[in-house]
């Protein structure tokens, strides 16, 4: 018959047993190590994913405002051409009244530019470049003047299969400033 060496606890020296009997408690620590280092592991991609998500969310949300900045630079840029171009804000001027003064010669081709104006706003608006709201409430004032003016349309060809896009901005912003009557919306943002 075959003896069985036992091997005990160096710690209490009570605990003897064979070599097979400590096989399984090392096997079920081996197990637990295990259990213990892929929890860890899988709390270590847990997170490291949501840090991915989260800069991930912050690139977009920067890239959203970059954008917003340079849409709103652009905007105001155009706003500001308006009043800045001499002969646009000479248009400009006298086109609340519609002045007598529009009707003469040598405002023929200013308000050609003035309209082209208009035609680029109404191009930027068509390609949702720049919020629709934002631009009738800006710009459609003025572009409702030019198309209903008498002394406006004195000198150019008004006719719609030259304007189409000048024609198209003001019919939306008279359908905007219906819809509007009192304020412009709340929610109105570049």
């Amino acid at each position: 018959m075959q003896s069985f060496r036992r091997y005990c606890d160096p710690f209490t020296n009570h605990h003897c047993m064979t070599m097979q009997e400590w096989g399984v408690y090392w096997q079920a620590i081996g197990v637990l190590a295990t259990v213990f280092f892929g929890l860890f592991g899988l709390y270590k991609i847990f997170q490291e994913l949501r840090r991915l998500n989260e800069q991930r969310d912050k690139d977009r949300t920067d890239k959203e405002t970059s954008a917003k900045l340079k849409r709103t630079e652009f905007f105001l840029n155009q706003h500001r051409r308006l009043f800045d171009n001499s002969e646009l804000y000479e248009v400009l001027c006298l086109i609340d009244s519609d002045d007598a003064k529009l009707a003469m010669q040598e405002m023929w081709d200013k308000k050609r530019k003035f309209l082209t104006f208009f035609e680029e706003i109404a191009l930027l608006v068509k390609s949702e470049q720049i919020n629709k709201e934002v631009a009738f409430y800006m710009f459609g004032y003025y572009a409702r003047c030019a198309k209903h003016g008498k002394n406006f349309n004195e000198g150019i060809n008004l006719s719609e299969e030259y304007w189409w896009l000048f024609y198209e901005f003001v019919k939306e912003s008279e359908e905007y400033f219906e819809k509007h009557k009192d304020n412009p919306p709340q929610s109105m943002s570049l």
